[in-house]
């Protein structure tokens, strides 16, 4: 089981729960790693398509989506990313004066923390 399957199996469990902090900070965890997988093709195709349908998409690069599985280490350091981020803007909103959101974005971070924390280290 990767990170990403274990994170999204754990999204389920968090919206029949409705936990609404931990739901963010993983949905957004999740959501880092789909993108970083995610690249789209951008030149057009060397072969003709097989309707005048998909030649359009063809034309412009936008027919094709290619998705690479990333290795453990680059997704757990993405997961990490989204608690980091979380904890520099709980920083930057309590200097601003917005000690809900601040307090908010730190639980955030922690939930999400405690959920990398928790993933099986025989998988790691």
């Amino acid at each position: 089981m990767t990170l990403l399957d274990y994170l999204r199996e754990d999204l389920v469990r968090l919206m029949k729960r409705r936990e609404k902090v931990g739901l963010r900070a993983v949905r957004d965890a999740v959501s880092a790693i789909q993108h970083a997988e995610t690249s789209y093709v951008t030149s057009p195709a060397r072969i003709a398509p097989a309707s005048e349908f998909v030649a359009g998409g063809v034309a412009f690069g936008h027919a094709e989506r290619v998705v690479r599985e990333l290795p453990e280490e680059q997704m757990m350091v993405l997961a990490q990313g989204e608690v980091t981020r979380r904890l520099e803007d709980a920083a930057r909103y309590r200097v601003l004066g917005d000690v809900d959101r601040a307090l908010m974005l730190k639980a955030e971070a922690l939930a999400l923390a405690d959920r990398l924390d928790a993933y099986p280290s025989a998988a790691r």
